[in-house]
């Protein structure tokens, strides 16, 4: 896909995101809002409940204080309790646990000053009392949430409790207030409410539906991202498959060419048929061909591992047996670009469990690389040491090296390092990514360590026996 076209998908991709969140956000914020108007209403139902309890109770107190006048017993009963302060205690239970919220009783307080109310006449009491009102309809309405309350007399901008810590501006900016029933010209009371954590109330009422939005945002912009990211691996793995494409071309291209002209020759009625022509030409077809079994077999046991379908064969081999073997083959090709290979066999045990055919293609694949990316006198080094439980073979050579950012993709398919021309290395991308397969299904691991310009040594750990261990 053009870059062009995957920015604009992109952008467009954002601009809806974005589009989708922020009407997310507004519908969160619009439900906040519908449920703090519900709050509101709740309150203000209870509430007129509770002012109309306390009506009642104040009738009950006028009545009391006649009675008390008039040295009668009294409707209500008469705590111990001066006027002149004191605490009185709230509880409050939520989940389970009881809460103590400690009111201190305003001092200097007469039952003829600032609140010429009969209510107050025993204001611990009425505290208490209020307070079991305010207790119980909340509780009845299913509100669990911590409250302060206070009576304010706007006569003279008095208030009758005060808690600890208790700040009389920050109160009465926030606070719900409800009137009396009895207020007159001569009074002004009102019970003001203040819910000290009612944000966090709200939020806690909603938390089922908040929890959703947030997992829905984050899913939306999780599924933008997996499709943005799964674009642009599409559009890489499109480049890369075109660039196999003309690889495989360019590499059956050649030998099809050489056996069609060998046939050709060997096909033409001119040519006197000799033995060393037929000596000449045959072992040329019969060394393409080869070669075109070997790139089809690469191509099918990468298709085979896709499919997880690659299975071993497994027995004790030789390792030293198979370098040598493998040696013999690659060897003709490095000494002819004027290169030297020398051993290192130094490791004592030597015999693993492996899969012979597997571990001989892993072996040339390392040395065919170190030898293709070479380009002048390679000095390329196989050797073998023993580490632990494992047997260490490494490849190395004084080849163009890898850099840091390409060292992480050389085991993906189809990768090959970039060295100016498509061409001018030949392979598929396939034999470092059949490699770590290999590896991978023996139990074992690959490392790289490479330097641009320096060279590249490849060290591959196998356990000695993988059905029992890994490295």
């Amino acid at each position: 896909m053009d870059k062009k076209k995957i920015i604009l998908i992109s952008m467009a991709m954002g601009l809806v995101l974005i589009g989708l969140v922020t009407m997310q956000l507004f519908w969160l914020k619009s439900a906040m809002q519908i449920k703090e108007s519900a709050f509101n209403e709740n309150i203000q139902r209870i509430f007129t409940e509770v002012v109309e309890d306390i009506s009642i109770l104040e009738n009950e107190s006028s009545k009391n204080r006649v009675l008390n006048i008039l040295g009668q017993r009294p409707i209500i009963p008469k705590e111990k309790m001066h006027n002149k302060g004191g605490v009185a205690i709230s509880y409050f239970k939520y989940n389970g646990k009881k809460y103590a919220f400690s009111k201190q009783i305003l001092t200097a307080f007469t039952p003829h000053g600032v609140f010429d109310n009969s209510l107050f006449d025993n204001p611990a009491w009425a505290y208490r009392y209020i307070d079991s009102l305010i207790s119980k309809k909340l509780k009845k309405n299913s509100i669990f949430i911590n409250y302060n309350f206070n009576v304010f007399n706007e006569i003279n901008d008095r208030l009758l409790y005060k808690s600890s810590g208790f700040k009389e501006t920050e109160f009465l900016n926030n606070a719900y207030a409800f009137a009396f029933y009895s207020n007159s010209n001569a009074q002004q009371i009102y019970l003001m409410v203040h819910f000290t954590n009612q944000k966090r109330f709200l939020l806690r009422e909603e938390a089922s539906v908040l929890a959703i939005s947030i997992i829905l945002i984050l899913s939306v912009i999780s599924l933008f991202w997996y499709s943005l990211s799964t674009i642009i691996r599409q559009d890489k793995l499109s480049i890369l498959k075109n660039d196999f494409i003309n690889n495989m071309t360019h590499e059956f291209k050649t030998p099809i060419s050489t056996i069609s002209l060998a046939c050709q020759a060997l096909s033409d009625k001119d040519m006197i048929k000799t033995p060393e022509l037929y000596n000449a030409y045959i072992p040329i077809i019969a060394e393409e061909n080869r070669r075109l079994g070997s790139m089809a077999e690469k191509i099918l046991q990468t298709a085979l591992i896709d499919k997880g379908q690659l299975k071993l064969n497994q027995e004790w081999v030789n390792v030293h047996d198979v370098i040598q073997d493998v040696v013999k083959n690659i060897e003709l090709l490095i000494v002819k670009k004027g290169g030297k290979l020398s051993f290192s066999l130094d490791a004592e045990r030597f015999i693993i469990k492996a899969d012979r055919l597997h571990l001989s293609n892993l072996i040339y694949n390392l040395l065919d690389n170190a030898n293709k990316y070479t380009f002048e006198d390679p000095l390329i080094e196989v050797g073998t040491q023993k580490d632990g439980d494992c047997f260490k073979l490494y490849v190395k050579d004084n080849g163009i090296g890898i850099s840091k950012a390409n060292q992480k993709k050389i085991f993906d398919k189809l990768y090959r390092v970039p060295t100016g021309n498509v061409h001018n290395t030949k392979g598929f991308g396939l034999g470092l990514s059949y490699v770590k397969a290999i590896v991978d299904k023996h139990r074992g691991v690959i490392n790289i360590h490479s330097q641009l310009q320096k060279g590249t040594t490849f060290e591959v750990r196998f356990p000695f026996d993988n059905e029992r261990i890994q490295c």
